[in-house]
């Protein structure tokens, strides 16, 4: 279930993945630390969090205590602030001073949605030269499939875009980074596409699959490396050496053979 707070120029987002949740925030640092408060997790023997990110670097693996602090100290008064907290799912760290990190940015997401044919999006206090990223998520991640340069109008501004829906439920958000750095979230919006899923055939290969309709997809091997990615409805694989290879395909993972 999807749970997000939203404070003026700092978003804080947490979504699902599978038995573990994240936790998001952005902001600016202005001279103090986070401090987060640290349950034990419902086994009532291990912490909840797991991983402590600082702009995208790994800073913390499991704090052994009920209470940590996520040292900022190495950055410069200004600059941008992105901490993601991975934490096991049924308990909830909590950050007790976010206000710390508030960003003065007038920059804000008024609104997000998504629909058949269409994602929108529309912001106030945008600056010149920012940048949008619409994120899909993908095979347990999110997965940039889209930048957007921004408008940079201060007053209202609209985004239209098409979406690449799979088959049930999509989840997107829309990251934006100022020119300056600094990076905001959007909330988590979702749309249910309910047409039938992409099918394909043969699972015994020798020189091409055929999906039921034009789709996005990958081909991995057998130790899941990428070795081919591509969108259409034919997949030609002649020159594939014999083996076990697995076809990702409108968010789902199919093992077929290659004769």
């Amino acid at each position: 279930m999807l749970k997000y707070l939203i404070f003026t120029g700092l978003y804080l987002i947490a979504w699902n993945i599978e038995a573990q949740e994240e936790y998001t925030v952005t902001g600016e640092y202005q001279g103090k630390n986070i401090y987060v408060q640290n349950p034990l997790s419902p086994d009532q023997v291990n912490f909840c969090t797991k991983a402590v990110y600082l702009n995208q670097q790994l800073i913390l693996r499991s704090p052994k205590a009920s209470a940590f602090v996520i040292d900022l100290s190495g950055l410069k008064i200004g600059d941008p602030v992105f901490i993601k907290i991975v934490y096991t799912s049924g308990c909830s760290p909590k950050i007790i001073n976010p206000q710390v990190i508030r960003s003065k940015s007038k920059f804000r997401f008024i609104n997000e949605s998504a629909d058949a044919i269409s994602l929108n999006w529309s912001t106030s206090g945008e600056l010149p030269h920012g940048t949008f990223f619409v994120e899909h998520y993908v095979q347990k991640k999110w997965v940039v499939m889209k930048e957007v340069p921004g408008k940079g109008s201060f007053e209202n501004n609209q985004y239209v875009i098409k979406p690449g829906h799979h088959t049930g439920e999509n989840k997107y958000r829309i990251r934006y980074q100022q020119n300056d750095g600094k990076v905001f979230f959007s909330r988590v919006f979702q749309y249910f596409n309910d047409v039938e899923p992409v099918s394909f055939y043969p699972v015994k290969v020798k020189d091409k699959i055929t999906l039921s309709r034009d789709a996005e997809y990958e081909i991995h091997d057998g130790q899941g490396r990428e070795i081919l990615r591509g969108s259409g409805k034919e997949i030609y694989l002649a020159r594939l050496k014999p083996g076990t290879y697995y076809l990702y395909v409108d968010n789902r993972k199919e093992k077929f053979v290659k004769e």
